[in-house]
């Protein structure tokens, strides 16, 4: 009975995990930039509160859920490329006054894919890590 129990357990967090990969990315903030006065990048003061922090990208609509970059406020989601090995995944948003775009590199090899979106407004552009 117990083995049972052990089989039933590692099959339903098996299938949980393919399903969020299909339906989620899950990522990681690592940089924080803005656009200097010149038109270069440079560090956003807002690195230091954003780095490391999380949030969920929906593979189906485009919303995004997390501390940095949310998208709950917006008028609209979307979906650009649903992603695939020769292209990325995008998505935008609106908030009316803004708009907020993100880009998985979904046909990168391996599990771990970089992302960068631009908030015209807010955040600037963040860079990191989604799986």
């Amino acid at each position: 009975m117990i083995r049972i129990i052990n089989i039933l357990i590692i099959f339903l967090f098996s299938s949980v995990n393919v399903l969020a990969g299909e339906r989620a990315y899950t990522c990681e903030v690592l940089h924080v930039y803005s656009l200097a006065d010149d038109g270069s990048l440079v560090t956003s003061g807002f690195e230091k509160q954003m780095k490391g922090s999380g949030f969920s990208v929906s593979r189906i609509t485009g919303e995004i859920i997390g501390e940095v970059i949310p998208t709950e406020m917006a008028k609209k989601t979307g979906i650009v490329n649903k992603g695939s090995e020769r292209n990325s995944f995008k998505a935008w948003a609106d908030f009316g006054n803004q708009l907020q775009l993100i880009e998985v590199k979904e046909f990168r090899k391996g599990t771990v894919k970089p992302f960068v979106s631009s908030s015209m407004g807010g955040a600037g552009i963040v860079t990191g890590i989604c799986k």
